[in-house]
């Protein structure tokens, strides 16, 4: 017998076990577990294996997230997969399909941290609805956990935020921990920390997704609880029964989820148009790296043209620097040189760069190496790099110098 139908018979087994269990009624549990549930406007849910609470929130498409509409945020059915990877990747992926996913726990990690809190948001037929999951205590983790597999299955496309590097390590931990599953099951995973760092970047610094949606949403939270905070309120409540902040830290919860939402269409609507709806250049500039790295040089050449026509003429010197190699890839040399000569003269890494590509462009172009010589000797006098690249430059040096040495 194969260790997978190993495994569905144990699973089999299992569920026949847990079906002939008698599921426990609220009455069983602690008065403070229904007080927790009534103070977060939510229900006390109990199965064979304890109880915990689960809040449901519903958001009409009329909802407004600072200057975004749901509607808005709603109205394409799919989304380009390509628009969350650094590479192209063909194929489109379903908004309802999509559960947007975000946990709260008691660490930052280690075989001690618990997700107490795990919210699920999903497009329902008349908006979106978030479900929350909260912990009463330790002891009903699993009771969590099993019906928390219901939102989960082969077909859903989870969307969280940096949760390859933490959200789903941790829940797949307490799921095996707990002997609920191996695994968390889904289709597809985005990861929209790294496609928002992949265009903002450059120009916001901080891409905590607090400022990511007052960035681009002008979504300001009021009396948000802050992130590291969050672990203590759950150990009040553990430990003296304080509800004081509970809910806050719930609503943390839901806006992040919201945020998440919006945010997939957001990123998948600056694909979808090439970047026509980006205006800063920085912006502009660390879409066109993505597509040289998919060598779509037709789409970088366009959304060079337009920083070039944003009247925008200090430009940094990297951006220049940039735009003018793909200039070269695109074999257009007459705007690639006077970018170099811009460059030339600043002592700095892009300097060395345009004197060494003027230097070769006047050798191998040009035939002309006395040009070429004095732009690779001014390479030569301002490198930043190493031995290598130094002893690179005067091999180049000496076969200029050669071709310059007349005839005998």
């Amino acid at each position: 017998m194969s260790d997978e139908d190993l495994q569905k018979k144990l699973h089999r087994f299992r569920n026949l076990i847990q079906e002939n269990q008698p599921k426990p009624s609220e009455s069983s549990f602690p008065e403070r577990y229904r007080t927790l549930a009534q103070a977060i406007g939510g229900e006390l849910v109990t199965n064979h294996a304890g109880a915990y609470c689960l809040v449901k929130t519903f958001y009409p498409f009329e909802h407004y997230h600072g200057s975004c509409c749901l509607d808005d945020a709603a109205a394409s059915a799919t989304v380009p997969l390509s628009a969350f990877t650094p590479l192209e990747e063909p194929g489109e992926l379903e908004l309802p399909s999509m559960l947007f996913i975000d946990t709260e726990t008691t660490g930052l990690g280690g075989a001690g941290a618990v997700a107490f809190l795990v919210g699920c948001g999903s497009l329902v037929e008349d908006g979106f609805e978030i479900r929350q999951y909260l912990l009463p205590d330790y002891s009903d983790e699993c009771a969590m956990l099993e019906d928390l597999q219901q939102e989960l299955s082969d077909e859903r496309v989870l969307v969280s935020y940096n949760g390859a590097t933490f959200d789903l390590p941790l829940l797949k931990d307490r799921l095996v921990i707990n002997r609920v599953a191996k695994d968390i099951p889904y289709g597809h995973h985005i990861d929209l920390l790294h496609a928002v760092r992949r265009i903002f970047r450059r120009r916001l610094k901080d891409c905590r997704l607090t400022n990511i949606e007052r960035e681009l949403f002008s979504f300001e939270r009021s009396d948000d609880i802050p992130g590291y905070l969050v672990p203590s309120v759950y150990f009040e409540w553990l430990s003296s029964d304080s509800l004081e902040l509970l809910p806050d830290v719930l609503e943390h919860n839901r806006l992040d989820i919201l945020s998440l939402f919006y945010l997939v269409d957001h990123i998948a609507s600056i694909h979808r148009s090439r970047g026509e709806v980006l205006d800063e250049v920085d912006d502009l500039h660390s879409l066109s790296r993505v597509y040289s790295r998919r060598r779509d040089q037709a789409t970088v050449q366009s959304i060079i043209d337009r920083m070039e026509g944003s009247g925008d003429s200090e430009l940094a010197d990297d951006i220049i620097l940039f735009n003018a190699l793909n200039f070269k890839r695109a074999n257009a040399l007459d705007r690639a040189v006077p970018l170099w000569h811009r460059l030339s003269q600043i002592d700095s890494r892009e300097g060395f760069w345009a004197n060494l590509e003027l230097a070769k462009y006047y050798e191998h172009r040009e035939h002309d190496p006395a040009r070429a010589y004095l732009f690779a000797s001014r390479a030569r006098d301002i490198c930043p790099y190493g031995e290598t690249r130094q002893q690179q430059l005067v091999l180049r040096l000496e076969r200029l110098l050669a071709k310059l040495r007349p005839e005998k």
